[in-house]
């Protein structure tokens, strides 16, 4: 069997923020090597020895990166190790004022790794100690002496502070309601199979076993639509849908898979409590009378129930035998559940 990608299932950023990891290993690498041999001249071997460090210890992450599940973990290592080494940079005496311009780019660093809240925290915390450090090598004279200078480099890390903080937020807000409106079913507001997927991945991985599904199809909902039209039909469908959001769990992730055909993932849930779910949910689907206009249209449901007890069950699987049984119960009259 192959090995799950580690951005299946996750947010969009997920993949992009790997990217980005790997781009910043190579480039402190590149660039970490050419300070080794600027301080290695510059006789500063203590600064030497830890860009060497700082060097070998991305250039091992790099194939860590590439398959790791635990990726923020991963960048907040990296970004702990990149400031720790440049906070010893920074309080260095034997550095030139000039090293302090990196602590203009890490708050969009931390942003772009982390997120807008612990990219934030952290990126302010580094800000703090970076100030104190310049106060406390160089005073009060040089901000006093050159008050234009001081407020420029004010002024820009402010702003790449705000700015990174602002961009992150506004992504963020932007991904969940793109992720939304993918997962989810226009029409009815309920779970779309890709959502579907997601949840039972979420779901086996946590070993919410025994795991069951109930396939739900309306019975002769083609004479709906033929009968009283289309409108007529999606307002049915919306009934359902708000049927099955008051009766199952919480837990639970009920679905349109399309069509008149709905799903319900039900995590720890054993085939005997599937089944008393599902012939619940059969019983008030009958007993439902739905107004449309002047139609008040009286409707039934066939359901399959497939259930997995042991891990590595598959959900293709699971979906085919839950179809299997739906149509059993299709072919035996309909308005029934077969297990």
């Amino acid at each position: 069997m192959n090995r799950a990608s580690p951005d299946q299932g996750m947010p969009l950023s997920h993949q992009h923020r790997r990217q980005l990891l790997r781009l910043l290993l190579a480039f402190t690498a590149f660039f970490g090597a050419i300070f080794v041999v600027v301080n290695f001249f510059a006789e500063r071997y203590w600064l030497m020895t830890i860009e060497a460090a700082l060097v070998l210890l991305v250039l091992l992450m790099l194939p860590i990166v590439q398959g790791t599940y635990h990726l923020r973990r991963w960048c907040l290592f990296y970004l702990v190790s990149l400031y720790a080494a440049t906070i010893y940079a920074l309080a260095s005496p034997t550095t030139s004022i000039t090293v302090f311009s990196w602590v203009m780019v890490m708050p969009i660093t931390a942003h772009l790794l982390l997120g807008r809240r612990w990219g934030g925290l952290f990126s302010a915390f580094y800000l703090a100690v970076a100030g104190g450090l310049f106060l406390w090598r160089f005073g009060t004279a040089l901000v006093v002496s050159s008050p234009g200078a001081t407020a420029n480099v004010l002024a820009v890390t402010a702003w790449g502070y705000m700015f990174s903080h602002f961009y992150e937020a506004r992504r963020e807000s932007a991904e969940r309601e793109l992720s939304q409106q993918a997962l989810t079913d226009p029409l009815t507001g309920l779970p779309n199979r890709a959502q579907l997927e997601q949840a039972f991945q979420r779901a086996a991985g946590e070993g919410a076993l025994p795991l069951s599904l109930l396939m739900l199809d309306l019975d002769y909902f083609k004479r709906i639509n033929d009968a009283h039209g289309h409108a007529t039909g999606d307002a049915v469908l919306r009934r359902i849908a708000e049927t099955l959001r008051e009766q199952t769990r919480q837990q639970d992730v009920a679905c349109r898979l399309g069509g008149e055909e709905f799903c319900v993932l039900l995590p720890r849930t054993d085939v005997s409590q599937a089944r008393h779910l599902a012939e619940r949910l059969r019983v008030v689907i009958e007993a439902l009378r739905c107004h449309h206009n002047d139609a008040v249209l009286a409707l039934t449901a066939s359901i399959g129930v497939a259930c997995a007890t042991t891990p590595g069950e598959q959900l293709d699987p699971m979906l085919h035998t839950a179809d299997k049984k739906l149509y059993e119960a299709k072919f035996g009259g309909r308005n029934r559940v077969v297990y």
